[in-house]
Order: C-alpha cells, then structure tokens, then sequence
C-alpha cells in the first residue's frame, strides 16, 4: 500500500462519527481531560445549550484509568506488539498504561496532553511514553491520522540490546535506558522530526501486517515493531525533548551503573562498581532496589542472560566459551538460571531462534 491509499483507507468509523457530532455541539468542555466517561456525560449535560441530546451511557470506545497488558496483548499474534488506530474526536482521557507506548502522527495534527501542558504534535512528529505515566491524546480533525504502536516492557527489553547498536549513549538511548530499568513511571520523549519515508513505510507495513493480511506473523510485526524503534535512535538528537513531571533536574545515574555493567559484564560485582563510582556497597545495593524494585544481583543475572541469548543466536561460541564471556565460573550455575529465565536449555534456546529467523527469511 502507497502513502496516498493508506491515507484514504482512514475514513470516519463509526464511533468517530458520534465522537464527532459530540464535540461540534460542544467544543469548549474538551479544553481540559477527562478521568471516566461518567464525568464527561456531567460535563458535557451541563454545559448543554442546545436542549437535550441523547448520550450513550457507556463509550464507543474503552476509556479507562489504566490500560493493561492483558487487555492489548492476549491473543497469540498479539502477544507482543498491537497497533491502536486513536479515535478521531474521542474525549481526552487521562491514563497510564503497564507497556510502552508510541504516538506517530501520520497525518495532521493532534494534541498530547502531560503533567497539565497541552503540546500540539504535527505529522511526522514522534512521542514516546514510558510505562505508568498518565497522559491522553485528542485530534478533532477528520484528516488527522495518530497511530499507536503498543510493545510489552518484557519484549522491549528482549530486543534492547540490539537496539543499542545503533546509538548507545546520548540523551534518546538514557530515555531507553531509564524507561527499561526505572520502576516509577514520569518521563515521556517528543520527536519533533518531520515526516520520516523509511518510518512511514514501517508503520504502513506494520499496520498492514496487524490488519489487512490474511496470514499475520507475530515474528515479523516484532520485527518491525524493532526497526521504527531503530529508526528513532538515528533521529537528530536537536529534534527530541524530553518530559519530566518534575522540572527539577535530577541526577540518573542508573543509567551508567547499567552501561558500565554492560561494558564489564564478565567481570563485574557490587564490589567494582563501588569502587569505579566512589560508592559504598551499601549505597548501591539501596539505590538498585529502590530505582528498579530489583536487586543489584537479579539485574546482573537478567543482563547476562539476555548476552548468552545474544550470543547463542549471532555467534558460533561453544557454551563454554558464551559462559566465560558472561563472567561464569560454574557452567551447571549458567543453565540452571537459563532455564529458568527462558523455559529451556541454551541448547534448544539456540536451535529454535535459529529456526524462527530461517522461516522468517
């Protein structure tokens, strides 16, 4: 499909049309966000002038507090990425969410509500919002086209590593960083890019694969769910801006206890970290649990699993060679914790990956 017939296939649904006829009646109660339906059926009847209209008591569309990843990711072929097509019109409602959200304007205009600001986002601009952070969108154009890429944190995290390749340090790969390894949500990355061909063709390919062909591969949608994500991290750094609830600046430095950890990931311990950052042992062991709910030792053995997968998957390496790489002394240790982090033996993990990518290809 070409940019010009994904554009036309996106006329009003619907619910667009309630949405529509709604806010045209009554466009001054949609300045500020909504938290349920309940209050935009009092909002909207008292600020009536046009006498009685009839309203549907429940929304055509689900406005919720809280959106889970149960509910975006339960079937098999969405079991790891889904696409939400935002609802034209559609009151603003604030809410977080438990995954990774990414707001791509495809067409026209919409406005991104965070932290009581409103931001006009325009097409080819890009938003990024980390998991539990209260936010909502509203267009109120029929030519405005906002797609939502939703991926699980679980799945985010799998591939991150790769991802890294393409920019690992700078202000867009701390976003990631932070978005990975921070248990409390509060940050939300804008990209004021124009409009990207080989992005677009992502998202148009994607939404093709989710929703026009007959036979959907969930592989294939993670992957391209993968490459817009990587077409981000070469986007201008000048063009992002990054969100805080707070305008006090506060110093992060997670994020280069988590690279340092990376970079020495055979030899490293609580002990030389403390010692590369002027840190005592103790201060580090509090400051993991209470950034990332986790402890120094759970996010070291998480990091080096995800580098035997790594490797299992791109490299030739005998175990004992992937076990001496990820700082392993006792090979029996290496695939006790692998089963347990992937539900099966390094052995099958490599085989089955493999032959995932040859059917894939």
């Amino acid at each position: 499909m070409d940019r010009d017939s994904f554009i036309q296939s996106f006329f009003l649904r619907e619910e667009e049309k309630l949405y529509k006829n709604l806010y045209l009646q009554n466009p001054q109660i949609y300045e500020e966000p909504i938290r349920s339906w309940e209050e935009f059926l009092r909002r909207f009847t008292a600020n009536n002038k046009d006498g009685e209209i009839s309203l549907p008591q429940l929304p055509p569309t689900p406005i919720e507090n809280r959106f889970t990843e149960d509910e975006f990711f339960s079937q098999e072929i969405f079991e790891e990425t889904n696409i939400v097509v935002n609802a034209r019109y559609c009151p603003a409602f604030l809410h977080g969410l438990e995954f990774i959200k990414l707001i791509y304007v495809f067409c026209g205009n919409c406005m991104f509500y965070y932290a009581g600001k409103w931001t006009e986002l325009c097409a080819g601009n890009i938003c990024i919002v980390a998991p539990e952070v209260e936010q909502t969108v509203f267009s109120h154009s029929d030519k405005d086209i906002v797609i939502n890429l939703l991926i699980r944190r679980s799945s985010f995290t799998e591939a991150f590593p790769e991802l890294l390749e393409i920019n690992e340090s700078g202000i867009i790969a701390d976003f990631f960083w932070k978005m990975l390894y921070h248990k409390r949500g509060g940050e939300v990355m804008l990209f004021y890019s124009k409009p990207y061909k080989l992005l677009e063709d992502g998202v148009i390919e994607l939404y093709e694969e989710t929703f026009l062909l007959p036979k959907k591969s969930r592989l294939v949608m993670k992957s391209m769910m993968m490459s817009i994500f990587g077409y981000i991290l070469r986007i201008n750094e000048e063009d992002a801006v990054l969100l805080k609830e707070s305008k006090k600046i506060e110093k992060y430095p997670l994020i280069e206890y988590q690279q340092y950890m990376k970079r020495n990931i055979d030899t490293v311990s609580l002990a030389s970290l403390s010692k590369e950052f002027y840190v005592s042992e103790g201060y580090l062991s509090r400051y993991f649990h209470k950034e990332t709910g986790y402890t120094f030792s759970h996010m070291l053995l998480e990091m080096r699993m995800r580098k035997a997968a790594e490797l299992l998957i791109k490299t030739e390496c005998n175990m004992e060679r992937i076990v001496s790489l990820i700082g392993y002394r006792d090979q029996s240790i290496f695939f006790r914790n692998f089963k347990e982090t992937y539900g099966m033996t390094p052995a099958v993990y490599r085989k089955k990956k493999r032959q995932a990518e040859v059917m894939r290809i």
